[in-house]
């Protein structure tokens, strides 16, 4: 039974049957979203149309219209109540079962958002972007081509297949064939009455057809699935990019639909089509469920300033990055048990871990740290316990950690006002290549609290950014890289009042306390320059070198402090090559970057006192302690199959020697006699051991001369 409330002049149904949406809600407003009731909206409660059952054959037309209407101006009703999905083999098709994954697809989509999604193995992706495609087919789309894609023609006329069956399971009066006696070919799915075709491609077999797989194209709605698989997968999109875009200014033009989706499990790092796609992913701003609480204004300005200029051509950035686990989409350890179950049997651990736990991983020669330490991080990386969109639209990872004093008047209180944190600044220029990124540490545990990346931080957004992250943190010290890119931030810093909160290195400049007072213009400019050169880190190659060497430090001996998400992937993009340390070839290093700075400033600073920091009451080398004492229990239970019940000195010979004084039986010995066949007591035996057990054996280089000769077979 419906159940409609009314909350700020909208309407949302609290007894809607599909209860994954009632969950689905209530995990959001756990999560502290305050729009947490978004999917449960009603567009027009004054057509009582929830508790009408959609598939009722008796329906009048006045009600199916009202059907019509709801449905296609408020997709959420649509997917609540109207759609099913068939199952082969089921008695009857199911109510989609919304999860946050889904959930976050179906908002990108009303919002007309294209999105990039990861997600595990049936988790029901495919499910939902086929649902939002028929959605799309239904009621948003006239006198244009959708096109799918998969790697193989095979795997595209699978998705196609799903398709039509979703549209032919719809009530009689939405589905476009239910007048056919035979169901269209899966190349021919066309909607007459809308001129509207699905068309079908698989990948392209070289760079050049790639670009003209979807040139041509008016391109409004479109899914490409397993992107991260698919060859040339960047410039199949950059040859689709025009007709992307001027699909997206008729559809703003016309209030049409607009959206381009894709889906996939996470690619192989080894191969060029998964590197291709990593840049892809790079380049894309991530999903935060924070979006949810923004207004139809901001959602418009979501993506203002965010221009790829990489390559020379400028791309207005529409695109977003949604990820979501398997404990997040409500799995539990014995589906996962399960999963690695069959990874087992069939001995596909790499799809196992890709496909299921979403681990983007490399093996390689030319890794930078210990195998060993790298596996730590890896197993151990956090999820971030919460988000800030700095400027609406950035989003700022947090980690949960100790806080005695917040402000209780902020949105966002999840830092300590009185700590003064540490925070690293790499800089780039903002055009969609290298990040411009930030690092958050906590001085006394050298705990990363919080960490940000965008290629899309240009000048006038950056400044933004450090005026918020001042605001959040009125203690925190501001760690900046000051090559090239960053000269122009410094200008800004000395002119603003917040100076005195970037790190700043007087034994460095001795021009500051010596240089007279002088009315001089000219003087004070130069004076003003000279300054500028000891606010944040220059980063000369041999402060790179120092910096490389703080990090192996910190990722052998402090490993378990490095368990936050961008920069344990940063991490594991380093590499060494011809003797220089970077990151891998279409992979970043700026995480790490600002990581590095704060660690070099907390161990090289001047006086850090200065800044409220006092080092004797630093706890994180406790945890040195730990790490270590776990290597050393490693190595104390590790056996060694190769040494006879443990004893380090007993070889073959000596284990025989030993268990025959041990026997208890004197087996081998005569009984009057008490001789062995050789002549030999167990006494004597006995004092020959004992004499072996007192000496130290050397072997020297003529013992083993000898023992060659002797042993020449």
């Amino acid at each position: 039974m419906s159940n409609i409330i009314q909350i700020d002049g909208k309407f949302y149904d609290f007894g809607t049957k599909n209860t994954s949406f009632l969950q689905t809600a209530q995990e959001l407003k756990s999560l502290g979203i305050k729009n947490w009731y978004f999917p449960l909206r009603v567009k027009y409660p004054q057509f009582n149309i929830c508790d009408v059952d959609p598939y009722d054959k008796n329906l009048d037309a006045g009600t199916i219209g009202r059907i019509h209407i709801e449905s296609k101006e408020n997709i959420w009703h649509w997917l609540r109540e109207v759609a099913k999905v068939p199952a082969k083999g089921a008695p009857k098709p199911f109510d989609p079962m919304l999860t946050r994954a889904s959930c976050a697809m179906a908002w990108c989509f009303e919002h007309n958002i294209d999105f990039m999604v990861c997600q595990p193995r049936q988790t029901h992706k495919t499910t939902w972007i086929n649902l939002l495609l028929t959605h799309a087919f239904i009621y948003d789309l006239q006198n244009v081509d959708i096109p799918m894609m998969h790697i193989r023609d095979k795997d595209v006329s699978r998705n196609a297949e799903m398709f039509r069956d979703y549209v032919t399971q719809l009530p009689d009066y939405m589905n476009p064939w239910s007048d056919r006696q035979k169901l269209p070919g899966l190349k021919s799915l066309k909607y007459d009455q809308h001129n509207t075709s699905i068309y079908t491609l698989c990948q392209p077999d070289s760079e050049v057809k790639a670009k003209d797989k979807m040139r041509g194209m008016t391109l409004f709605v479109g899914f490409i699935d397993e992107f991260e698989y698919i060859n040339y997968i960047s410039s199949v999109i950059s040859g689709a990019t025009p007709a992307m875009q001027s699909g997206r200014l008729i559809a703003k033009e016309t209030g049409a639909r607009c959206c381009m989706m894709y889906a996939s499990t996470p690619g192989d790092l080894e191969t060029a089509t998964g590197k291709e796609a990593q840049r892809m992913i790079d380049k894309t701003p991530r999903f935060s469920e924070r979006f949810y609480d923004l207004t139809d204004e901001e959602i418009e300005h979501l993506f203002d300033g965010m221009v790829d200029e990489e390559g020379g051509e400028k791309e207005q950035v529409h695109r977003l990055y949604i990820e979501f686990d398997y404990k997040q989409l409500r799995k539990d350890e014995k589906w996962l048990r399960a999963q690695y179950a069959d990874a087992e049997a069939t001995g596909k651990f790499a799809e196992y871990r890709r496909g299921i736990l979403l681990d983007r991983f490399r093996g390689t020669d030319s890794s930078l740290f210990n195998q060993k330490d790298i596996e730590y991080i890896n197993q151990h990386v956090r999820k971030p316990d919460c988000e800030i969109l700095l400027q609406k639209k950035y989003t700022l990872y947090c980690y949960n950690h100790d806080v005695n004093m917040v402000d209780l008047t902020s949105p966002t209180p999840f830092f300590d006002i009185n700590l003064p944190y540490l925070i690293g600044i790499d800089i780039s220029g903002g055009t969609g290549g290298d990040n411009t990124t930030f690092v958050i540490v906590n001085p006394y545990t050298m705990q990363v609290v919080g960490e940000l990346a965008s290629p899309y931080i240009g000048g006038m957004d950056l400044i933004r950014c450090i005026i918020e992250l001042a605001k959040l943190m009125p203690k925190a010290i501001f760690c900046p890289e000051t090559n090239t890119v960053g000269k122009p931030l410094l200008e800004w810093v000395q002119d603003s009042q917040l100076e005195y909160r970037f790190y700043y290195d007087p034994q460095l400049d001795i021009t500051k306390n010596v240089m007279l007072k002088t009315d001089n213009l000219e003087a004070k400019m130069k004076n003003k320059a000279l300054q500028r050169k000891y606010i944040g880190t220059n980063v000369t190659p041999k402060i790179r070198n120092d910096m490389m060497t703080l990090l192996k430090r910190y990722v052998h001996d402090y490993r378990n402090l490095i368990n936050t998400k961008l920069l344990v992937k940063d991490i594991n993009a380093l590499t060494i090559n011809k003797g220089k340390i970077e990151a891998e070839y279409g992979e970043h290093d700026d995480v790490v970057m600002a990581y590095c700075h704060v660690l070099y400033v907390f161990t090289f600073g001047y006086d850090l006192t200065r800044y409220g920091i006092d080092k004797s009451k630093c706890t994180f080398e406790k945890a040195y302690q730990e790490v270590k004492k776990y290597d050393m229990e490693q190595v104390e239970n590790r056996v060694n199959n190769m040494v006879p019940y443990g004893k380090d000195a007993y070889g073959y010979e000596e284990q025989l020697l030993h268990d025959i004084v041990n026997s208890s039986t004197n087996a081998g010995f005569d009984k009057q006699t008490g001789i062995d066949e050789y002549g030999y007591t167990p006494n004597q035996y006995n004092q020959n051991e004992q004499k072996q057990m007192q000496e130290t054996v050397r072997l020297t280089q003529s013992d083993v001369s000898f023992f060659m000769s002797v042993n020449n077979f």
